[in-house]
Parts: C-alpha cells; structure tokens; sequence
C-alpha cells in the first residue's frame, strides 16, 4: 500500500481503486461466493483480473478466503467486518447513479 497517503478518503478510494473491486465488492454483499459463481455473475472481467482484484481485496482487508478440506474441495470469498461497512457506501452511490442516469 502507498505509504504517502494524505487523507483517509484518499486511502479509501485506494482501496476501491480498479474497475471490478466495488462490483465484486456489491455482489459479496448476497454472501458467500465462489469464484465460478462470480465469473457467471461478472462476465466482462475475465478470470485472471478477477482473481487479481481477490486477492488485492484480501490483503486490504475486504474479504476472507476460506478454502473447504471436503468433497469436492472448494474455496469461497466472504466479505469481512470492514468489507460490510462499505456496502452502505456502494449503496449511496449506487441510488446517486440511478438518479443521475435518470436525469440524462
């Protein structure tokens, strides 16, 4: 992470940086998922983006990986205590761009 960051809105948009991470982000909020049930749901961000933009999320905080010993072996993405916090944020503006294309 940039350890030149000023402004705590700066970090945070840090963190949302790229395309994908605040619509993964707004899909995790359904719970659990796997990382086929994103690729179906996310089909223009292409397998190895995604798991880039996961792992990214992961470091940072927004998700926990929990990989299953059973069978079939299976891993799944859910969003931590801080990744919950930041869906009523994506929610704001998720209503301010309904209303902005509204107005177009």
């Amino acid at each position: 992470m940039r350890e030149n960051i000023t402004c705590p809105l700066e970090l945070i948009f840090y963190i949302l940086k790229g395309k994908w991470t605040p619509i993964i982000l707004w899909r995790m909020r359904l719970g659990n998922q796997r990382l086929t049930d994103l690729k179906k749901d996310i089909v223009e961000c292409n397998e190895k983006m995604l798991i880039q933009h996961l792992n990214d999320m992961i470091i940072y905080g927004l998700l926990e990986k929990i990989e299953f010993e059973v069978y079939p072996k299976h891993t799944e993405y859910r969003l931590t205590e801080f990744g919950l916090e930041l869906i009523p944020v994506l929610a704001k503006f998720q209503e301010l761009g309904i209303k902005y294309l509204i107005k177009k």
